[in-house]
Order: C-alpha cells, then sequence, then structure tokens
C-alpha cells in the first residue's frame, strides 16, 4: 500500500505556560495554529493567500532577566570578595543571580511574532525567538508569494458600474 504524504509538517514546536501549549503547522496552502488546554483544543487556521504582513516586536522579557541576573551577580559578587563574615550567604545569592541570567540568555522569550491578514492580527506565541521568527519567516515567505501570485494570476473581478442617468 503506498503511504499518503503528511497533510502538515511542524513549523514550531510546542510552547506554553500552565495549563495551555501551542503549536504551529504548516500545510500547503495555510497554517494551523493550535492551543491545547487541559480538556480543549482550538484551532486557528491562516491562510496563505491571506496574509498580508508580519510583526516582529521585541519582548522585555530577556532583558529583564538578563538585568536582574547580571545585577544580582555583580552586587553579590562585589560584597562576597569584599566581606569576611556570611561569604556562602554571598555566593549563594550570586549563584542565584547566575542561574537568572542563564534563563534570560537561553529560556527567556526575545520577541512576539505576529501574522497580519485583512480580518486580524494574530499572535503566534510559539515563535518567541528572534533566531526562530527568522527561520518561520524564510520558510513561509517564498510559500505566501507563491499562493498570492496564483491568486493574482486568475482573472479579477470586473469593478461595479457606475450609472450617471438620472
Amino acid at each position: 500500500m503506498a503511504r499518503t504524504p503528511p497533510l502538515y509538517t511542524k513549523l514550531a514546536g510546542w510552547r506554553g505556560s500552565i495549563g495551555s501549549r501551542f503549536s504551529l503547522w504548516l500545510a500547503a496552502d495555510h497554517v494551523l495554529i493550535v492551543e491545547a488546554n487541559m480538556m480543549t483544543e482550538r484551532y486557528q487556521r491562516i491562510w496563505l493567500r491571506d496574509v498580508q504582513g508580519f510583526f516582529v516586536r521585541p519582548s522585555r522579557e530577556a532583558r529583564w532577566s538578563i538585568g536582574v541576573g547580571a545585577g544580582c551577580m555583580l552586587l553579590f559578587g562585589v560584597l562576597a570578595l569584599t566581606s569576611a563574615e556570611a561569604v556562602a550567604v554571598f555566593w549563594t545569592f550570586f549563584v542565584i543571580g547566575l542561574i537568572v541570567l542563564l534563563f534570560g540568555l537561553i529560556g527567556a522569550r526575545t520577541c512576539h511574532f505576529y501574522a497580519a491578514t485583512a480580518v486580524q492580527c494574530s499572535e503566534w506565541p510559539n515563535v518567541a525567538r528572534r533566531r526562530q521568527a527568522r527561520k518561520v519567516l524564510a520558510r513561509l515567505g517564498p510559500l505566501i508569494r507563491e499562493a498570492q501570485q496564483d491568486t493574482a494570476t486568475e482573472s479579477p473581478v470586473p469593478p461595479p458600474t457606475v450609472s450617471t442617468e438620472p
């Protein structure tokens, strides 16, 4: 028996928070956003021919966690080197600052990604890093151009006629 090719390919993996997860799937002519909660799933379909643009907005999460982590490391590192008392406590807080800093560098959201159509502007929550946004744009760009060229080559609807007779 011949195998049929898969209808959907994963565009971006699961990302979420407590209670809900998001994934992004690519079909031949649309993108499917899946939001899975504890008991329900919600699907949103965005047709490639309807996409008018993408917006990538920087996020503050990474900046804050990097700033707080670096500030804690600096403060408690200096206190541990200058103080003879409570050195273990200062080094403990230094390590906590290092963990927060690493979370900001590795795991924090660095951007918000939006797709705009004529009707809505929807956020794609699982595209959370700038590098991932560039990959998604590189993959979707040619597909969107191709889908929109197909609709442009179809015969357009004639404009409505205007009567000037009284």
